[in-house]
């Protein structure tokens, strides 16, 4: 191989790791089961309902409706900069939106809370039951521990039907 060959294959592979680099940094919280349509559809929710200086923190798509259907997918992204940063989150599913909110504010989760990961449980007869988690610092305690904030579809809206906090898993 003369040197032109590998310079060109070294260019290649440059762009290549560029474009790999640049989907996988799409969310702040990776997902790397995560389709490029459904990146490109979390980016675009986030950018419609956070504005310009929304970041996306995690997307996952999920049966948050119906077991077995798939058909949900689960935005979380966050605006503002830190300690101040809210959270948000939205349920894109046949073209609506659901908000899921835990706070009177309006966000996922309560002013001061940091996006952990959310879980998924199904339950005989019923729609699942979609949980938020997050860190928190209750007033007055020194270590963080962690929100689950659970919301199950109702036909219309994810209604908050629970909330509880554990210590945080290490």
């Amino acid at each position: 191989m003369n040197m032109s060959n590998r310079t060109i294959s070294f260019f290649c592979c440059l762009l290549l790791l560029i474009f790999v680099f640049g989907v996988a940094q799409g969310q702040v919280v990776r997902n790397p089961k995560l389709s490029a349509a459904d990146l490109d559809s979390a980016q675009e929710a986030t950018r419609g309902a956070g504005g310009a200086e929304a970041q996306l923190v995690y997307a996952t798509r999920i049966d948050a409706i119906a077991k077995g259907s798939f058909d949900s997918l689960v935005v979380i992204y966050s605006k503002g900069k830190e300690p101040a940063k809210e959270y948000y989150a939205v349920v894109l599913r046949e073209g609506k939106q659901f908000p899921v909110v835990g706070s009177k504010r309006g966000t996922a989760f309560p002013p001061g809370d940091r996006f952990l990961r959310i879980g998924l449980r199904h339950e005989a007869g019923a729609a699942p039951i979609l949980r938020l988690m997050s860190a928190t610092k209750e007033t007055g305690q020194s270590e963080e521990r962690q929100r689950n904030l659970d919301f199950q579809f109702n036909g219309t809206e994810f209604a908050m039907t629970g909330e509880s906090i554990t210590s945080l898993a290490k």
